[in-house]
């Protein structure tokens, strides 16, 4: 399953690659720019404060709670990062004039954020209540 992953993961980056090398409209340099940018600040930047996050939660969390709170963490951070600019930018970097943000944009990552902390709520309960309930004897070789 790993490979196919990887393979179809290399395959679909070197079509976007080729797509944005034949476009005429792709500014190549400015492209290069950007993922460099990206590279740095995810690295110097992103990387240390999830880590930093990672440990706090497993210094306050209870051990059956981390990879969920986690988890959690994790994908309430991606969706506000890349949700936030967009809704409250408008969601165009160019200098053309947008219409002001919608409050239903807004609304949208706020049901996202919603349902993320229920799941994770859900979770943790099942996770309580699957560890508080009875266990039955194992079944040995029985009589003989």
């Amino acid at each position: 399953m790993r490979r196919a992953l990887i393979v179809s993961g290399v395959l679909l980056m070197g079509y976007a690659v080729l797509g944005a090398a034949t476009d005429g409209q792709v500014g190549l340099p400015g492209v290069l720019l950007f993922l460099v940018v990206v590279l740095v600040v995810h690295d110097a930047v992103f990387l240390p404060v999830v880590l930093a996050a990672g440990a706090l939660i497993g210094r306050f969390a209870p051990p059956a709670w981390r990879a969920t709170v986690r988890l959690t963490a994790v994908v309430t951070v991606a969706v506000a990062v890349v949700g936030l600019p967009l809704t409250l930018g408008g969601g165009t970097a160019s200098s053309e004039v947008t219409a002001p943000p919608s409050p239903y944009d807004l609304m949208w990552i706020l049901i996202v954020l919603t349902v993320t902390g229920l799941a994770c709520g859900r979770l943790l309960r099942a996770r309580a209540e699957r560890r508080d309930r009875p266990r039955l004897p194992e079944a040995g070789p029985g009589p003989r």
